[in-house]
């Protein structure tokens, strides 16, 4: 059923008033689905807008909606647990990113989801009765090059809200600017396209379709010779959509450089790790944002800063960059965590005094209760490393570490110099080692000494290298939090699930515990990410449901999707937890140990590295769509009440 004419106002109306709560995303990241009912929701909040008639830009483009059929709040009670549907597969090679950030939009009720691989954005339709996704177009990005005279490399990320459908483009040239560029989600023809930061890492459309932001991360050169700043796009699209009616800010960090007039502002938690000569506006690399559920804050992960900033999106400033902390691994926090995955198997928990981890969110989230938003953050954490290819004798020339073959005395290359002349890898920066590789730079009577020359504890797991030395005092620090966190609007902690993730994982399914993603031979996989991230949570969705509020969490390394009931942010309630991923097959149609040998994807092996969740709602029913960038499949679920 298609609306028209005067009647296609009514229509996109109805849909402002609902389209938020069934495009929540983790590539949009604040919707109506993820606010409570408070004055602070998203319906509430679109209806103080101007209404819609009246919003030209947008009504005059004339985009036909199809008929949904939402869910309304019920009486339904219970644990909210997930229910396969079906899953689509993009037909690319295995672990190609085919798969990666997914967004519902309820005018056209289909799913885009980004085809790294194929440079394209995937176009899938959802089956009458089951919701099963399965593609019927797709966007090719060539036209948005052309129209922005770039040449381009991937696009990043997908965000489709009322009609609209935006993407971040990174150019050809990473360091270089991107691109955003918006789709008429009917036709899927062009609407306009504008200049991002470096390396638009996500994009988010406002609920209420007024407004286009993008997370630039702006990550350097791999031989660390251009390292561009990361950076915050906003485009007000209001006025209308073309580059003279659009408003593009660039909101920049130069004012927190050392000569900047906000230097002083950064807290000692901001944590600055680039190599010397890094400007903090450089270092800063902003992952992913999420919007108040009025949309006049941004909250911006800056994963590997161990930050978060806030953004005033009206204004385009920065009202502040807070660090977020330490987690303990200590006895009196309780949290336990299996560090080594050289030990006597999955699931070896234990706590460490002076052992702390760096939050370092990916993805974030926000949502609503009682009228204050609140953030919640996966906490996958993330080291910065950067490898290029070279001769012994430049990466040496250039002062980096060569991580190649040696010269050796009397070999072929012995009358070269004292350089092999072999290409290999040289790394120009990194900021982890293992705890064995500090053995020798802690004091001797810090508790962990022992601990670090231990392959059953600390001897394995990646250590953040940003001491010289540690005093008995010191804190080693590790990579994220194995954890999802629950943050106020000032980016202060409220809540963090602490080792529930891991325990409840290894509960369900101890042989294959933190598992890698891309092998699934238990002799290979099992306990392999123990000494990394665990099992590394990456994506995160929270939608009302019957006016709770619920967050899911995808685990990149270990698969599948867990689910808690937020609606008291300092109290969250776990609820289920379910795996799509079949350990008994492997991964590909051909494996070496377990690992890929063919590049084809064995689709008997399930869901691999699950990277985004959107929630939606139609035929009366509550789903979540998982993009699964390893496996390239998309998967819908359906939520129920058991």
């Amino acid at each position: 059923m298609k609306f028209q004419s005067s009647i296609l106002l009514t229509a996109i109306l109805s849909t402002a008033l609902t389209a938020c709560g069934g495009s929540s995303s983790s590539s949009s990241s604040s919707s109506s689905s993820s606010s409570s009912s408070s004055s602070s929701s998203s319906t509430e909040a679109i209806e103080d807008q101007a209404p819609l008639a009246d919003q030209a830009p947008l009504a005059d483009l004339g985009i036909e909606c199809v008929a949904v059929d939402q869910a309304v709040d019920d009486t339904s009670t219970g644990t909210l647990e997930l229910a396969l549907v079906d899953s689509y597969f993009s037909g690319s090679e295995f672990a190609t990113s085919s798969a990666e950030i997914v967004s519902y939009d309820t005018c056209s009720d289909r799913l885009y989801v980004v085809n790294a691989q194929d440079a394209s954005i995937d176009v899938l339709e959802l089956a009458a009765n089951t919701s099963a996704p399965s593609k019927v177009s797709n966007i090719d990005l060539s036209l948005a090059a052309a129209d922005a005279g770039i040449e381009i490399g991937a696009a990043n990320s997908v965000s489709a809200k009322m009609g609209l459908v935006a993407v971040a483009i990174e150019a050809k040239v990473k360091q270089d600017a991107g691109i955003i560029a918006l789709y008429r989600s009917d036709d899927l023809s062009l609407l306009a396209t504008y200049s991002a930061g470096a390396l638009p890492d996500m994009v988010a459309l406002s609920g209420d379709a007024q407004t286009i932001l993008t997370a630039n991360e702006g990550e350097p050169s791999s031989d660390y010779t251009n390292d561009p700043e990361g950076s915050v796009t906003i485009v007000d699209i209001s006025n209308g959509f073309s580059s003279s009616d659009a408003v593009v800010h660039q909101v920049l960090f130069s004012e927190f450089n050392a000569a900047g007039t906000r230097y002083s502002e950064l807290g000692a938690n901001v944590r600055i790790s680039g190599p010397t000569g890094t400007s903090v506006a450089q270092d800063l690399e902003p992952e992913y944002l999420a919007l108040s559920g009025d949309y006049t804050k941004a909250y911006v992960a800056l994963q590997e800063n161990n930050a978060m900033a806030i953004i005033d999106v009206a204004t385009a400033q920065i009202d502040s960059i807070k660090g977020l902390g330490e987690k303990s691994w200590n006895a009196a926090s309780g949290n336990e965590l299996d560090a080594s995955n050289k030990d006597d198997g999955p699931g070896e928990f234990a706590s460490y005094e002076q052992l702390v981890g760096l939050y370092m969110p990916d993805t974030v989230a926000s949502f609503s209760v009682d009228g204050s938003d609140y953030i919640i953050s996966a906490n996958e954490g993330d080291g910065r490393e950067y490898i290029y290819t070279s001769t012994q004798q430049a990466c040496d020339t250039a002062n980096h570490t060569w991580d190649g073959d040696e010269y050796e005395v009397g070999g072929e290359d012995e009358d070269a110099t004292k350089y092999t002349s072999e290409l290999d890898d040289c790394i120009s920066h990194i900021d982890e080692e293992r705890g064995k590789d500090i053995f020798d730079l802690v004091d001797a009577s810090h508790p962990l000494k022992a601990a670090l020359d231990d392959n059953d504890q600390l001897k394995r797991i990646k250590i953040v290298a940003d001491k010289e030395s540690y005093t008995a005092e010191d804190n080693i620090a590790i990579f994220g939090g194995r954890s999802f966190s629950i943050w106020n609007d000032q980016a202060e902690l409220v809540f963090d699930s602490g080792d529930d993730i891991a325990k409840k994982v290894f509960a369900m399914d101890a042989d294959n515990f933190n598992a890698t993603n891309d092998n699934n031979d238990p002799a290979e996989t099992a306990d392999s990410r123990s000494d990394d991230k665990g099992t590394e949570p990456e994506a995160v969705e929270v939608a009302e449901i019957n006016g709770k509020q619920y967050a899911f969490i995808g685990l990149e390394r270990q698969g599948g999707i867990i689910v808690y009931d937020v609606s008291v942010p300092a109290a969250p309630v776990y609820q289920s937890y379910i795996n799509n991923r079949d350990f008994s097959e492997p991964v590909c149609t051909s494996v070496d140990d377990g690992d890929c040998d063919n590049d084809t994807y064995n689709s008997a092996a399930g869901d691999l590295g699950p990277e985004s969740i959107d929630y939606f709602t139609r035929e009366g029913k509550h789903f979540i769509a998982v993009g699964n960038e390893v496996s390239g499949t998309t998967t819908v679920y359906q939520l129920v009440f058991n």
